[in-house]
């Protein structure tokens, strides 16, 4: 059976003055069927947001993707045309970008940006597309009452609804939500979660949910994806990752999950580089001066991420 999207050793980098970094590095994941939900985590820059763009086909200059592909359905997404993308971005995998609450258009209703997203991508009249918008938007909590007032007099938690409402406009087969709660509030945040996981499951959709926030996982996806330093060092179903961590990485972000004295602020902390901090070369694994079981070997050698006892997925030479 053919997966719903396979993404196959995609490397990305940007190049900036002659130097190029690693952004993404080789990562492979796959989407088997409709319904099925991950979380991807990680801290700042561990690639995951690159990930969602890589998945869109919207790396831009100085960024390009080095080798790798994005197969939909089995057809590559990173050789679409112009046109086929258009297609492809919104009706068959769905973004909302980090912070996109800020960047609806002041000059634009509520209702004029889901009516937007129809008129460029169906047939619709306009009396028909303002007729479906009004619906969709009472669907994630905006009366029809309110459906003409402009973001500014919205609540932050409220124009978030109106940008899910538009990534949910032409019933996409994938949803990617990167960062969906950051800037919200933690009332507010919940009741987001509370309508994503709501409108995944009566669509039958595929959720990708990237966060900083391991916390935010439970309850919301059923699978989880640990990224570091552009690597998957970690995969497998969130409850046995989260009760059972097996990459040193995973495992710090769960003992500062269930710290009584964790806050929002830490869980997004850096974890600190050990004290016999030592320069590694190319070929050794990312979180060695991190790691408190690091050993020679990694020193010397990148862990792959390989299959270790049931569907777990994980890049540590303790296990390989």
């Amino acid at each position: 059976m053919t997966p719903l999207l396979n993404i196959s050793d995609l490397t990305v980098q940007y190049r900036l003055r002659k130097r190029a970094t690693v952004a993404m590095d080789g990562v492979s994941l796959e989407i088997p069927v409709s319904g099925y939900t991950v979380g991807v985590v990680g801290e700042s820059g561990s690639g995951k947001t690159t990930l969602g763009m890589g998945i869109m086909n919207m790396i831009e200059k100085p960024g390009e993707v080095v080798s790798g592909s994005v197969l939909f359905q089995g057809k590559e997404v990173l050789g679409l045309s112009d046109e086929m993308l258009r297609g492809y971005r919104w009706q068959q995998v769905a973004m909302v970008y980090q912070s996109a609450m800020n960047s609806l258009n002041p000059l634009s209703s509520a209702l004029d940006h889901v009516v937007e997203v129809f008129l460029e991508h169906t047939q619709m009249s306009k009396a028909e597309a303002s007729q479906e918008a009004i619906r969709l938007l009472s669907e994630v909590g905006i009366r029809p009452e309110r459906a003409r007032s402009f973001p500014h007099e919205f609540s932050g938690g409220m124009r978030q609804r109106i940008v899910i409402a538009m990534a949910l406009a032409l019933k996409p087969k994938i949803l990617i939500a990167d960062e969906p709660t950051s800037a919200l509030d933690v009332v507010v945040q919940k009741q987001i979660l509370r309508l994503l996981k709501r409108e995944v499951a009566k669509n039958g959709l595929s959720l990708i949910f990237i966060t900083h926030e391991i916390a935010l996982l439970p309850g919301l996806v059923d699978n989880v994806v640990v990224m570091y330093k552009g690597q998957i060092v970690e995969q497998g179903p969130l409850a046995t990752v989260i009760y059972s961590p097996k990459h040193p990485y995973t495992e710090m972000l769960v003992n500062s999950l269930l710290s009584m004295d964790s806050t929002r602020e830490s869980l997004g902390k850096k974890v600190p580089e050990s004290d016999d901090f030592v320069a590694l070369g190319a070929d050794a694994c990312k979180f060695t001066n991190r790691c408190k079981y690091a050993f020679e070997r990694c020193r010397v050698e990148k862990p792959l991420l390989l299959q270790t006892d049931g569907d777990r997925l994980v890049a540590c030479h303790k296990y390989n």
